[in-house]
């Protein structure tokens, strides 16, 4: 993405730091620290963006320094070393030039030992959690967004079919989602956006959110979820299908949740709330005789968190908005019988929606 992007961005955070009354914003949340800074970090790499409304510092590990420095926007780069228990005594003088700050930090994403050590730095600091508003701002997609996330999508699609090609009887769990796995990164993903997992059988109505070496049979409901980073943006992917003959009651279960679905897509637009949405897929499966089945909420909106906002569920007032990406997942979890959940990313247009996520939803694999 072009600087201006990011710059961009930047005005909006300062725009919430003059609302909160803010003299300085410390993020160390690595999706923060993406949005704003564009740079892909290993998993395993720590660093910290500092926004002032006069500067902005990124402070990253010594390995990670000279490719910072090449493929940042960001001019003022500083690195800390590792692994040292004083390791932002680099940024002491810097700390100096505020008396009694407010600062602006995102919890509880911050966990607990750098939030100590970031009192102790500024001593005489207000610490303040502004992390609801700096996700908010990532809620409504730009265009650049948007073409990412449908590529990320398309990916997901990709990684889908490649999963259900081999998905036969006989199969392990965790050799279909092998398949997913190297097709995401096959595709070009930088990592799953969370781990795949099929859940076949007694597992899908557990259910075991994990791959196993149980084998793929008849008769029998699986439920196969995933979805990879492509560019920083997450997509998301559910389907449940059967590898043979399924049970007249399975059969049903699964074209009532199906319908629950595409029917609670129909219902998305700019102006509806989250809310609302959510009691549309929820009473249609209550009156279906399955509400104490439905665990889980009906959607999230995902970018570069798999789950951010706007969440669907109960009694949730946030508005959909045009550019506005989220999933629509009913599901319900059967005991005896199996789990049927089929999910689709959906994007926010000016009068409706666009499913984003193409994969047959089919039963008979």
């Amino acid at each position: 993405m072009e600087t201006k992007v990011f710059t961009e961005r930047i005005e909006r955070a300062r725009k919430v730091m003059e609302r909160k009354e803010l003299d300085l914003c410390i993020l160390t949340n690595r999706s923060s620290i993406r949005y704003f800074s564009g740079l892909r970090m290993n998993t395993a790499a720590f660093s910290i963006l500092l926004i002032s409304q006069d500067d902005i510092k990124y402070v990253v590990a010594r390995l990670d320094l000279l490719r910072a420095e090449r493929d940042c926007w960001i001019n003022d780069i500083i690195s800390f070393p590792e692994d040292t228990p004083d390791y932002l005594n680099i940024l002491t003088d810097h700390f100096k030039q505020w008396k009694n700050p407010r600062v602006g930090v995102e919890l509880p994403e911050l966990n607990y030992e750098t939030y100590r050590y970031f009192q102790e730095k500024l001593s005489n600091g207000h610490f303040i959690n502004i992390a609801a508003e700096l996700k908010y701002l990532r809620t409504i997609k730009s265009d650049e967004e948007i073409k990412i996330i449908r590529e990320s999508a398309n990916i997901a699609d990709k990684a889908m079919r490649e999963a259900l090609k081999v998905a036969k009887a006989g199969i392990k769990e965790y050799e279909v989602t092998a398949v997913a796995r190297y097709t995401l990164l096959k595709e070009g993903s930088e990592n799953p956006s969370f781990e795949p997992f099929l859940a076949s059988g007694e597992n899908s109505w557990l259910p075991q959110r994990y791959s196993s070496e149980k084998v793929l049979k008849p008769y029998e409901l699986n439920l196969l979820d995933m979805g990879g980073i492509y560019r920083g943006y997450c997509s998301d992917i559910t389907r449940t299908f059967s590898v043979g003959e399924t049970t007249p009651e399975q059969y049903r279960l699964f074209h009532e949740i199906l319908t629950v679905q595409q029917n609670t897509i129909k219902s998305l637009r700019p102006g509806i709330s989250a809310g609302e949405v959510d009691y549309i897929a929820r009473r249609a499966i209550e009156e279906l005789g399955y509400g104490e089945y439905f665990p889980h909420l009906t959607g999230h909106g995902l970018g570069i968190d798999i789950h951010e906002g706007p969440i669907i569920d109960k009694e949730r007032t946030d508005i959909l908005q045009k550019n506005m990406v989220l999933t629509i997942e009913p599901g319900v979890y059967l005991p005896g019988v199996g789990a049927v959940r089929i999910e689709d990313m959906v994007l926010i247009t000016d009068d409706g929606y666009e499913i984003l996520t193409q994969t047959r939803r089919d039963l008979i694999n």
